[in-house]
């Protein structure tokens, strides 16, 4: 009976200390494998500088645009908040977007502004 209840202790313990690690580990890792942003998405919209954004599903991206001084490749961070995106610029710039995809448009609305960027997915 001592041997017995010698290792349903240990059973507790070993049963208490994975338990305590599986509470104690961070689901927030920026995975966003599954992520309808995620992916490569060209600027459809006319009057604008031609850019595209690439979403990468560990949360970083890059941005390319072509304006009067030449083309660029601009690296950022992305965050998505059900329905906001913030994406952070390595040089401190911060743009906040509200966002829907519908079929394989992106539609990015800047704030106090209703007339959406449309992205075409590709």
């Amino acid at each position: 009976m001592r041997i017995i209840n010698k290792h349903l202790r240990r059973v507790t313990v070993m049963i208490a200390a994975i338990m305590a690690c599986l509470a104690v580990t961070s689901c927030e890792d920026n995975n966003y494998y599954n992520h309808p942003l995620v992916g490569n998405w060209e600027l459809a919209t006319i009057g604008v500088d031609y850019n595209c954004f690439y979403f990468y599903p560990d949360g970083t991206g890059q941005y390319y645009v072509e304006d009067y001084w030449g083309n660029d490749w601009y690296y950022f961070a992305w965050e998505a908040d059900g329905p906001g995106l913030t994406i952070y610029f390595r040089n401190g710039d911060v743009w906040y977007y509200s966002w829907v995809v519908q079929g394989y448009s992106l539609y990015l609305y800047e704030q106090g502004n209703p007339i959406p960027y449309v992205y075409n997915y590709f």
